[in-house]
């Protein structure tokens, strides 16, 4: 069921050719923060290998194009507007979207929001922006979807973290501090909640090349960040995460609930001297 490509939507990446086209087939995903990104890369493969799609975001101009991308997989999309920081909202993006695809079966948490500051000069605004997209927001969609995967009996949880969480995160702490508050939240969840057949995990991106961390970091920081800190040599890209979460969303990881995945191309390891 693979989509034809196009310069903004390309093929599923061929890290998932060893996945069955029908891997998620029955599947209804809910992706936050799915018209950008690692988030929209996610969702066409989720609609490559069979799943129905939603994706959400405050504007829909970065939702439709990728809406259109989905549906010509050959699945059903839906699109709607939500900002993950209001509960109420939360709980009418979900209405929207199993009123339109049924009951969601996988959720991914991934919108997030992200800038550059020393913490000394880290507004309160500034703080609770960052904090409330990414903790909050993902807290939020948690357990209003969580919930009703209580009831049916099961499903699948995944939220975006970052490697930044786990070393500290300079400039970025407000960033840091939540997707640390992510990570464990899903290993609560997990733990409470696998008595009614719900997984819940982390995927834990190191530095990925999107338009969102290029408006932040120059090329000459990326070079330096490539050349000192990254094994794999290069920055990674969203597709990059791609397979970790098709895997994470199917019958596959039927054993493995909060735990947490780094994809980071090494740069959470020692450097090698010399």
């Amino acid at each position: 069921m693979t989509g034809e490509g196009t310069d903004r939507f390309p093929e599923t990446p061929p890290s998932t050719d060893i996945f069955t086209e029908d891997l998620l087939a029955g599947e209804t995903a809910l992706i936050t923060g799915g018209g950008t990104g690692i988030g929209e890369q996610i969702a066409l493969a989720f609609a490559d290998h069979g799943a129905d799609v939603a994706i959400a975001s405050r504007s829909m101009d970065h939702l439709e194009p990728t809406a259109d991308a989905i549906e010509q997989r050959g699945v059903d999309a839906c699109a709607t507007t939500v900002d993950v920081r209001d509960p109420d909202r939360v709980a009418e993006m979900v209405d929207t979207v199993e009123a339109e695809l049924g009951p969601v079966s996988v959720l991914l948490n991934n919108a997030g929001a992200n800038f550059l500051t020393p913490s000394e000069q880290l507004s309160t605004n500034g703080w609770r922006s960052v904090v409330g997209t990414i903790l909050d927001g993902t807290a939020y969609c948690t357990f209003e979807v969580g919930e009703r995967m209580i009831d049916r009996g099961g499903g699948v949880i995944l939220s975006m973290g970052a490697t930044n969480s786990v070393r500290g995160a300079p400039y970025y702490a407000h960033s840091g501090a939540g997707k640390a508050g992510v990570h464990n939240l899903m290993q609560s969840v997990a733990a409470e909640w696998a008595r009614y057949g719900i997984r819940a995990n982390t995927i834990a991106p190191g530095v990925i090349r999107t338009d969102g961390v290029m408006e932040v970091m120059d090329e000459a920081t990326a070079d330096q960040l490539v050349e000192e800190d990254l094994a794999a040599d290069r920055l990674g890209t969203p597709a990059d995460c791609v397979p970790m979460a098709v895997f994470l969303a199917s019958p596959a990881a039927a054993y493995v609930t909060g735990s947490y995945f780094v994809v980071d191309g090494g740069q959470l390891l020692s450097p090698v001297p010399g």
